[in-house]
């Protein structure tokens, strides 16, 4: 494959947080274009490793290409296992297991970026804006794909992606008029779904048919690759896995995604939680984390004129105490 770049959002605000030390150990939970272990990789020489993750495999090869071809001196020889970079395919919910697998140790901080790159965007069909098979899979060994979900799962079922992981006004209508369509042809490209859902709308918001279909793909590539379950597995894992004094920093895309780090982060500062009439505290409960992040992080004006795709990024950090 050719190598493709990839613009690592909130970059400066992640290594900020990060705070990558020289001899510090660190887990890239998402690889993607291998900005963030670039950046890392730079901060904790010379002899400071980093553990990076990604379910998709054209992301490991691309990062390992661009390795090889700009003879970076850092990460030391790829293949994986090689050098201060450890490169490893597998889904960031198992984050665990592949520590322990990789004898990956002395964790000073992990980052994931929940976004997809616009490699994926604009390779695996999960944009309308032109025609590609209905995809969406991170990992291309995984059988159910976005095609498969629009012509299998009944009404009832589409509808509750919709409304659930899109938050879409038209999911019962979307959902209706894809059942009428693949009654008589299956739907198999991006293009088809998308006059789909132009058709599903009623005739005072067709103009608005862009809106709606961002969020009907949003919610199907979250149903194909199980995006918020692999996250609710991904956090605790991660936070346990650090040292005391470690940190664990994520960047989400979407208000789903962004409640449930903000939910687990505000959990883990919580103290006592008996009951306020209690003459004593009970529990025993202390607080593990503290939030470093006291207001939402978001793109910086200047990022966003250098990288529109940065403007629904959303920055937590948590430290380990």
């Amino acid at each position: 494959m050719t190598t493709y770049e990839h613009i690592p959002v909130l970059l400066n605000e992640v290594i900020e947080y990060l705070d990558p030390k020289p001899g510090h150990n660190f887990v890239d939970a998402t690889l993607g274009g291998g900005g963030y272990t670039k950046a890392i990789l730079d901060k904790n020489q010379p002899d400071g490793k980093v553990l990076a993750i990604d379910l998709d495999e054209d992301a490991i090869e691309n990062f390992k290409l661009q390795i090889s071809n700009a003879k970076h001196p850092h990460p030391g020889p790829l293949p994986e296992g090689e050098g201060r970079a450890q490169i490893v395919q597998g889904n960031f919910s198992h984050i665990d297991k592949i520590v322990t697998h990789h004898k990956f140790d002395n964790i000073s901080g992990i980052v994931a970026d929940i976004g997809l790159s616009s490699y994926e965007l604009e390779h695996r069909g999960m944009s309308f804006q032109e025609k590609q098979p209905l995809d969406m899979r991170f990992d291309q060994s995984q059988k159910a794909d976005a095609k498969f979900i629009l012509n299998n799962y009944d009404e009832t079922r589409l509808r509750k992606i919709f409304e659930d992981y899109g938050e879409e006004k038209f999911s019962r209508q979307i959902a209706r008029k894809i059942q009428e369509s693949r009654s008589k042809n299956q739907i198999h490209y991006t293009t088809e779904l998308y006059q789909i859902i132009q058709d599903a709308l009623p005739k005072p918001v067709k103009h608005k048919a862009d809106d709606s279909a961002r969020r009907i793909f949003q919610a199907l590539r979250i149903e194909v690759n199980h995006e918020l379950n692999n996250l609710q597995e991904f956090l605790p894992k991660a936070f346990d896995l650090l040292n005391t004094g470690g940190r664990l920093v994520v960047v989400s895309f979407h208000s789903l995604e962004d409640r449930i780090v903000k939910q687990f982060f505000v959990k883990l500062t919580q103290g006592c939680v008996c009951p306020i009439d209690f003459p004593q505290c009970l529990c025993g409960k202390n607080p593990q984390g503290k939030i470093l992040t006291k207001k939402l992080v978001s793109a910086s004006q200047e990022e966003l004129d250098h990288n529109p795709r940065s403007k629904s990024a959303k920055l937590r950090a948590i430290i380990k105490i």
